[in-house]
């Protein structure tokens, strides 16, 4: 037997939200075209770009937390 949506919906809590009316968009349409349309490789350019900025903040992070790490294992290390 299937379960149905409504036994998958039981556990999960009404959401007060906009009361049933559509939501007002964010930008408005002509703000969000572009003056050029985006190439496929833009795309994937931009895609490559945030990954690498995510994975050097990651990076960054933790060395951060090893460095921490070390001073708090050696002591302050300066006297």
């Amino acid at each position: 037997m299937k379960p149905t949506l409504e036994d998958l919906l039981a556990g999960v809590p009404a959401r007060d939200g906009n009361g049933g009316t559509p939501l007002a968009p964010s930008v408005s349409a002509s703000k969000a075209k572009t003056a050029e349309p985006v190439t496929q490789i833009d795309k994937t350019t931009a895609n490559a770009k945030r990954v690498l900025d995510e994975e050097a903040q990651a990076r960054a992070d933790k060395t951060a937390q090893l460095k921490a790490a070390r001073e708090a294992r050696d002591g302050s290390g300066k006297t």
